[in-house]
C-alpha cells in the first residue's frame, strides 16, 4: 500500500511539471508572438483592401506597389455591361508618408489571441493617390454614362383592367440611369482600397424608382379598385334583366397621385340617365286598341314607368363603394301596371273625348260605360288628351276655382285639377255640349256612373285620355250641325254689327279737338252710337273717346255759362248800385229824372243781366211812390214848351267789377 501512494504521489509531481513546463512554452509562444506583431500587423488586419495579417510596413508597401502597377478596376453595370478603368488613365500612384507605421503603432501586440477571432479594417487615405479630374473625365467617357443610352426608372403601377384577374401591380423597372454622384463616391472608395470590380448594382449606384410593387400604398389602391370592379348589379325590368359589371365600372374608375381611388359621379349619372331614357315610359306614347276597334297612339301625360335618377345615382354608388353582388329593381317615383306590352296592362279607363264616352276595364273585364261632358272648348278649358294615373278618391269634395265652388259626391283627380266626377246640375251627357258648355276642364259624369267608377276604380289606375276622329254619334253630328248653323249665324251677326259700328267709331275719331263749335258732330256721334244694337256697340272700341268728347262740351258750357254770368254781373252792377241809392231815401217828385234815368238804364240790360238786379224792387217801390206823388198834386199852369236839349254823349261802358264774396 505504502509503495502504491509514493508511486501516485511521483506521478502527480511528474504531470505538474510537465504542465508548468506547457505552461511555460505557451508564455514563450505568446510573448514571442506578441513581440512579432509589435512589427507586424494583427491577423485580420485589411488596410484599404489590402491583406495586412501577419506583414511588416515594408511588405505592405512592396504589395501595394505591385497592385498600384498594372492597376485595373472592373465596373460591373446592368443588363450584363463591364467597364473597366486603367489607373494609369488616371494617374493612381502609391503613396508612403508614415501613415502605415502610425497605424502599426496603434494595435496592442498583446492582443494578438482575440484578434485570431475579429476583423481589422483600416481606411488609409495617403496610401495611394491618383488625378481626381482626370478620373472624372475618364468617368464622363464610358458607354456606361451615355445620358442617350440610359433608361429612366419606371415606377410600379396600376395595370390596366382585366377581366380576368381585375387590377394587378405591375412591377417597377430599374432602368440604367446611374447616379453619378454615388458613383464617383463608390468609385473613389474602392480605387483607395485598390479593388479590383465594383458592382454598381451592390452599390446601389442607380437612380431607383420613388413606387415599388411593395408599397402598401399602392397595394391598398390595387385592392379599392378591385373592390370597385368586382361590384355586379342586375337590374329587373319585368322578365328582362341589364347586369352592370366590372367591364363596364372599370371605365368610371380613376385614381390619382395621391394613391386614392374614385369613382366617376358623372359616369354613374350618365350610365342611370341611359337606363332611364331606355326603359322609362312615363311621358312616352301608349298604343291602345280603343274600344272602337281602331288603334290609337295616346300622347302626353305622365303615367308610366319613371326611374327616381337621384335616389338610385346615390343606391349605386354605394354599391359600387361596398363591391356588392346585388340583384334588384331601379328606385321609381312613379310605377305602373305592367312591364310586359303595354304597361297600363288590363286595367284602366278609357276616355274618347271626341265621342263623349269612356269605358273602365278592370282586369280585362268592362265595369262601365259611360257619356260625359269634359272642358268647355270654346273658353280654352279643354280636357288634355294623354295618359295619367289617378292620384286618389275622395267623397264630399268642394271644388274650388276662381268664380266657382262646386260641392261634389265623388272626386277622383288624375291631372292636376282635372278628374272624374259627377255633375247633379247636369241633364244630358255626351253628344258636344262640351264645345260651348263643358266644365271647367273635367270629365263630368252622370251620379250613378260617376258612383260605380268610385267603387271600382284604385289609385294609381292608368287613365288614357285621346282623340278619335270619325268616332262622334248621331246626336253629336246632329248638335255639331246645329251649332255649326247657330256659329254662322253668329258670325254673320257680328260682322253685321262690326261694320255698323266702324261707321260709328269712324265719326267719333274725326271730332278731333273739341270745341262748342263741335256741338253738332258730337250729339250726331252719340245718337249713331244709341241706334246701335248690343252686340254692335260692343265692337267700338274708341267709345271712350265719345265719351271724352261730350264730357269735353259740358266743360265748355259751363265755362261760357260762367263768363256771360260775370259779364251779365258787371253790366248789371251800375244799375243795382243807383237803385240802391234810392234806399231809405224819401221819394219826391223831384227826383222823377232821377229815377226814370234809373229805370232807362235798367231796360237797356239784357234779360241776364236783369236777373242780377237783386234790388229792382226798390226801384218799383221809387216809381210807385211817384205817382201816388203825381195824383195827389194840384194842377198847375201849362209851362212853356223848353228848347230840346243837346242829346248827350252815351257814356262808356263801365269795367265790369270783380264779383264780390258772398258774406256769411
Amino acid at each position: 500500500m505504502k509503495k502504491t501512494k509514493k508511486t501516485g504521489a511521483k506521478h502527480r509531481k511528474i504531470w505538474i511539471w510537465i504542465t508548468m513546463g506547457m505552461l511555460l512554452v505557451m508564455i514563450m509562444i505568446y510573448l514571442g508572438i506578441a513581440v512579432f506583431f509589435n512589427s507586424h500587423f494583427l491577423p485580420g488586419t485589411i488596410i484599404n483592401g489590402v491583406n495586412a495579417s501577419g506583414k511588416d510596413v515594408k511588405e505592405i508597401e512592396q504589395q501595394i506597389v505591385r497592385e498600384t502597377n498594372g492597376y485595373r478596376i472592373k465596373i460591373e453595370a446592368r443588363d450584363e455591361m463591364e467597364e473597366v478603368l486603367a489607373g494609369e488613365a488616371f494617374g493612381l500612384n502609391p503613396v508612403f508618408d508614415g501613415t502605415l507605421q502610425k497605424e502599426l503603432k496603434k494595435q496592442n501586440g498583446y492582443t494578438w489571441p482575440a484578434a485570431l477571432f475579429q476583423n481589422f479594417r483600416i481606411e488609409v487615405e495617403t496610401m495611394v493617390d491618383y488625378d481626381k479630374d482626370a478620373l472624372k473625365k475618364k468617368v464622363e467617357e464610358l458607354g456606361i454614362m451615355d445620358k442617350a443610352q440610359m433608361q429612366e426608372p419606371q415606377n410600379a403601377l396600376i395595370s390596366e383592367y382585366s377581366k380576368e384577374e381585375g387590377y394587378k401591380i405591375l412591377p417597377e423597372e430599374k432602368g440604367t440611369t446611374i447616379n453619378k454622384k454615388k458613383f464617383l463616391k463608390v468609385l473613389e472608395k474602392a480605387i483607395l482600397n485598390l479593388q479590383g470590380s465594383i458592382s454598381l448594382e451592390d452599390e446601389e449606384c442607380y437612380v431607383k424608382p420613388k413606387i415599388t410593387a411593395h408599397s402598401e400604398k399602392l397595394k391598398n389602391l390595387a385592392k379599392i379598385m378591385n373592390q370597385f370592379v368586382q361590384t355586379v348589379v342586375t337590374y329587373q325590368f319585368g322578365e328582362e334583366q341589364v347586369v352592370l359589371d366590372g367591364e363596364t365600372i372599370s371605365q368610371w374608375v380613376t385614381k390619382n397621385d395621391n394613391f386614392e381611388a374614385e369613382v366617376s359621379r358623372d359616369q354613374i349619372v350618365a350610365y342611370i340617365d341611359q337606363l332611364a331614357e331606355t326603359w322609362n315610359t312615363a311621358g312616352k306614347s301608349k298604343n291602345l286598341m280603343s274600344s272602337y276597334g281602331t288603334e290609337v297612339t295616346v300622347s302626353g301625360g305622365d303615367y308610366g314607368w319613371r326611374i327616381d335618377k337621384e335616389k338610385e345615382v346615390e343606391a349605386l354608388a354605394e354599391h359600387i363603394q361596398k363591391g356588392e353582388v346585388i340583384s334588384k329593381e331601379p328606385a321609381y317615383d312613379k310605377w305602373a301596371n305592367s312591364r310586359s306590352g303595354n304597361d297600363y296592362g288590363d286595367t284602366y279607363v278609357e276616355v274618347n273625348l271626341t265621342s263623349q264616352h269612356l269605358f273602365y276595364y278592370k282586369n280585362g273585364e268592362l265595369i262601365l260605360e259611360s257619356d260625359f261632358v269634359s272642358g268647355n272648348d270654346a273658353k280654352g278649358w279643354s280636357t288634355p288628351a294623354g295618359a295619367f294615373g289617378l292620384y286618389y278618391k275622395e267623397r264630399d269634395r268642394t271644388l274650388r276655382g276662381e268664380d266657382y265652388a262646386t260641392p261634389v259626391t265623388y272626386w277622383m283627380p288624375f291631372n292636376g285639377g282635372v278628374g272624374f266626377h259627377d255633375a247633379n246640375w247636369r241633364s244630358a251627357f255626351g253628344g258636344t255640349f262640351y264645345k260651348r258648355n263643358g266644365s271647367h276642364g273635367c270629365v263630368n259624369l252622370p251620379f250613378d256612373a260617376a258612383r260605380t267608377l268610385f267603387e271600382n276604380i284604385e289609385a294609381g289606375c292608368p287613365v288614357l285620355v285621346y282623340q278619335l276622329s270619325g268616332s262622334e254619334n248621331a246626336q253629336a253630328a246632329e248638335q255639331e250641325a246645329a251649332e255649326q248653323a247657330a256659329q254662322e249665324a253668329q258670325q254673320a251677326a257680328e260682322q253685321q254689327a262690326q261694320q255698323e259700328a266702324a261707321a260709328v267709331v269712324q265719326v267719333i275719331d274725326s271730332l278731333g279737338e273739341v270745341t262748342l263749335e263741335s256741338r253738332e258732330a258730337v250729339i250726331n256721334a252719340r245718337n249713331m252710337y244709341d241706334s246701335l244694337s248690343d252686340l254692335a256697340k260692343g265692337y267700338v272700341g274708341n267709345y271712350s273717346a265719345l265719351e271724352a268728347a261730350e264730357a269735353r262740351i259740358g266743360q265748355l258750357d259751363a265755362e261760357a255759362s260762367q263768363a256771360s254770368d260775370q259779364q251779365a254781373q258787371a253790366e248789371a252792377q251800375p244799375v243795382i248800385d243807383a237803385i240802391a241809392g234810392l234806399e231809405g231815401r224819401e221819394i219826391t217828385l223831384d227826383m222823377r229824372g232821377e229815377i226814370e234815368g234809373i229805370r232807362a238804364q235798367y231796360e237797356q240790360l239784357s234779360e241776364l243781366a236783369r236777373s242780377k238786379v237783386g234790388n229792382y224792387s226798390i226801384l218799383e217801390a221809387a216809381e210807385a211812390r211817384l205817382i201816388e206823388l203825381e195824383q195827389n198834386q194840384e194842377p198847375q199852369e201849362p209851362q212853356e214848351p223848353q228848347e230840346p236839349q243837346e242829346p248827350q254823349e252815351p257814356q262808356e261802358p263801365q269795367e265790369p267789377q270783380e264779383p264780390q264774396e258772398p258774406q256769411e
